[in-house]
Formats: C-alpha cells, sequence, structure tokens
C-alpha cells in the first residue's frame, strides 16, 4: 500500500475539532434564556399593573356615581302643605316622618324612618298613619317590652273601616331609650301600610285615634295637630290671604 493510502481524505470529512456554526454554543442559550425570562417578568409586571390601575379605576366610578345619584335622587321637602291638591291628590312631598300627622295618607311610603309623599287619601296612597300618643316629659322610661306592648296595644284598638281589598299591617313607630332620654322623644305612632304593590283608595279611619297623656300645659304648649285640622287651616288662611289681595285692589271704574 503507498503512502497516499494512508492519509485520510480532507475533502469527505471535517476536522474534530472543527465547530457546527448552525448549533448555539452554551454562552448564547443562556442569554436567550435571560432575554426571554427578562421579557416575561416585564409582560407578568404589566399585566398585573394594568389588572390594579382597572380595579382601582372601578371603585373610584363606583362611588363617584354613587354620590351624584344620592346628590340627584333627594328632593327637597315640601314644607307648606297644599290646601288645594291638583288631581294628583298631592298635598305635599319628601315629607320627613316627624312632620306626618294623624291621618295623613302616605304615598311611597317604605318605614317609618323615611320620607313619604302626604296625598288625599282618595289619591293611591300605600299607608296612613291612623293613631298618634303622646307622653309626658316628665315620664321616665318605662322599659322596652312595656312600651312595646302598650304601644302594640293601642294601635290595635283603633277600629279601621271595612272598604279596601288590599293586605296590610299595622306598625307602630316609638322612641327607644336612647331618643326619650337624649332627644325627649314621646311619640307613639300607629300607621297601616299595604303588604304588597296594591293601594289604598280611601282613607281607614273615620278619624284618626289621639291620645294626649301630657300634662294641660304641655298640651296648650304645643298641641297635637290632626291632618284634617292642617287642611282647615291652610284652607282658612288661603281664603284671608284671598279676601286682603281683593280688598287691597283699586276698585274698578
Amino acid at each position: 500500500m503507498s503512502p497516499a493510502a494512508n492519509q485520510p481524505n480532507s475533502a469527505d470529512e471535517s476536522p474534530l475539532s472543527a465547530e457546527d456554526p448552525s448549533t448555539p454554543t452554551r454562552r448564547e442559550l443562556r442569554q436567550r434564556r435571560e432575554r426571554r425570562s427578562r421579557r416575561n417578568s416585564w409582560i407578568i409586571f404589566f399585566s398585573v399593573l394594568l389588572v390594579v390601575l382597572a380595579i382601582v379605576g372601578f371603585f373610584f366610578y363606583s362611588f363617584s356615581s354613587s354620590d351624584n345619584n344620592d346628590d340627584a335622587v333627594a328632593p327637597e321637602e315640601t314644607t307648606t302643605r297644599n290646601p288645594s291638591p291638583g288631581i294628583d291628590g298631592i298635598i305635599a312631598t319628601n315629607v320627613s316622618p316627624e312632620n306626618f300627622l294623624p291621618g295623613d295618607c302616605l304615598a311611597g311610603y317604605t318605614d317609618a324612618s323615611q320620607p313619604a309623599d302626604i296625598v288625599e287619601c282618595t289619591a293611591p296612597h300605600n299607608a296612613q298613619l291612623i293613631g298618634r300618643r303622646l307622653y309626658s316629659e316628665d315620664m321616665t322610661y318605662p322599659g322596652e317590652e312595656e312600651l312595646r306592648e302598650s304601644s302594640e296595644a293601642f294601635c290595635a284598638d283603633i277600629p279601621l273601616l271595612e272598604n279596601t281589598q288590599a293586605t296590610y299591617s299595622i306598625n307602630t313607630s316609638r322612641p327607644s331609650e336612647y331618643t326619650w332620654e337624649t332627644e325627649a322623644d314621646r311619640r307613639i305612632d300607629c300607621i297601616v301600610s299595604t303588604s304588597d304593590d296594591t293601594n289604598f283608595s280611601e282613607s281607614l279611619v273615620e278619624e284618626p285615634a289621639v291620645d294626649d297623656q301630657r300634662s294641660e300645659e304641655e298640651q296648650a304648649d304645643d298641641p297635637i295637630q290632626t291632618a284634617k285640622e292642617a287642611s282647615d287651616n291652610g284652607a282658612a288662611e288661603t281664603d284671608d290671604a284671598a279676601s286682603a289681595t281683593a280688598e287691597a285692589s283699586p276698585e274698578e271704574s
């Protein structure tokens, strides 16, 4: 065999020390992993940031909308009763419970702590204040159970007219020990309200029940006025004002 037969064929086989240029080195692989890791970290960071901003924006919008709605849906109370209601029968609107009078028919009533519209009893309404009891300011708090039992008995004894098919309940509004001691609250109110979406269309009583247990002096200083008395007084004041205006007007020639 000639010496040339023992030489490696350099054209057919690469040297053992040469590297394939298409295969990344370990350093390149590590750099790629680091770049991919940093890119994923930024993606996660911005995703979390967007979620946090969305949550903060939602709560901010919710609270702002709530405040705006509260301001928008709070009508002013009508402090003067209309002695001559129109066809809608509205006497006063958004009246605070402390200004309800015995005999008042109430539209939009929810409970004894919320305002309601006062309407003529021939207009649709879902509640009526049928009775009131007042205790003297000198009286000591009788206790929650005794006050509840006496209040419920007073309200239950008020006779109702059988002029409605509506399902209703009789509720009592009475002082707590706190309001009795700190606010001189001595008032018991009896309110009949419908138990469903139906309405009353007449008064449920001939006359509201009034039980004034105060001293004569207290009664004279602050007499209990019923809804009918308020209406009569308002009509009389309107007539007096009209008469005074007519007298003051110059006579026509």
